[in-house]
């Protein structure tokens, strides 16, 4: 874990890495509830509102995921992601997608920070139009 926070300084990187991995524990026992409460819970939101939105679809290998799912299914899982993200995109018509095909889902914030950054930039110049 500590290479995908290579780049930050000295003294705040192992603790960034110790707490992701404390973060990255207590969610894995918050998706418990994802197919029941928090389905449920998007299920009946409100519509998406008409604001700028940029979805980011990260489509790159994910080590963490490589571990735990045949390539086949990883394929599946992100064919279905990039129409899923394609749709939440479309819910705004000022609503874009960007395909990340150098980052994986879980590390896409450092492995293409750059994007990340871009993307913020970008609603922040929309927004003020």
């Amino acid at each position: 874990m500590l290479q995908h926070f290579a780049a930050w300084p000295e003294p705040v990187r192992e603790p960034l890495a110790e707490r992701h991995l404390a973060t990255w524990q207590s969610s894995s026992r918050e998706n418990q509830n994802l197919y029941g409460k928090v389905a449920a819970e998007l299920r009946h939101a409100p519509a998406t509102p008409d604001v700028p939105l940029i979805v980011l679809t990260a489509m790159g290998q994910d080590a963490t995921q490589a571990h735990l799912w045949s390539p086949e299914l990883l394929r599946e899982i992100n064919k279905d992601k990039c129409a899923l993200h394609a749709e939440m995109a479309a819910e705004s018509s000022r609503g874009a997608q960007r395909i990340l095909d150098n980052a994986g889902h879980g590390w896409l914030h450092e492995e293409r920070a750059d994007a990340v950054v871009q993307a913020v930039n970008d609603l922040i110049s929309a927004a003020r139009q």
